[in-house]
């Protein structure tokens, strides 16, 4: 459940959080959790990918947790088409967490590592990267 801290943080700094999930219902409770902080939130019910490619904001913190870990080969390729299309939106000071290392983070993590991004901080479950340090 990230969305509620996202949203309390963005409230907290007077910033916007946009979220996407492919299922209304879960952006349907998505919603219910994060009633408070609404007024800095946007939904989307989208598949991440093409939500990501139409996006036409900057993005400071793009946290990627998209499709289950049980297929690792299927997650990591979507993970690292999200990281592909996104790549054009985030400036050097922008990052990048993404969830479930080891099962969905198999591509991404060399793929941002050679176009320059760094390890920031990592997990048994998620690694923080971004291009500059």
């Amino acid at each position: 459940m990230s969305t509620p801290m996202f949203a309390e943080l963005a409230h907290f700094i007077n910033g916007r959080l946009h979220t996407c999930d492919i299922s209304k219902f879960n952006i349907d409770n998505a919603k219910l959790f994060t009633k408070k902080f609404s007024k800095n939130i946007y939904y989307y019910v989208d598949d991440s990918i093409n939500f990501l490619k139409y996006f036409s904001h900057q993005i400071d913190l793009l946290y990627l947790d998209s499709l289950d870990g049980h297929d690792p080969i299927a997650a990591s390729e979507h993970q690292l088409n999200e990281v592909k299309v996104a790549l054009d939106k985030l400036h050097p000071k922008s990052l990048i967490l993404l969830d479930d290392k080891g099962s969905k983070t198999n591509l991404s993590i060399d793929y941002l590592i050679k176009n320059n991004f760094k390890i920031l901080f990592e997990t048994n479950y998620q690694i923080l990267l971004s291009q500059s340090i």
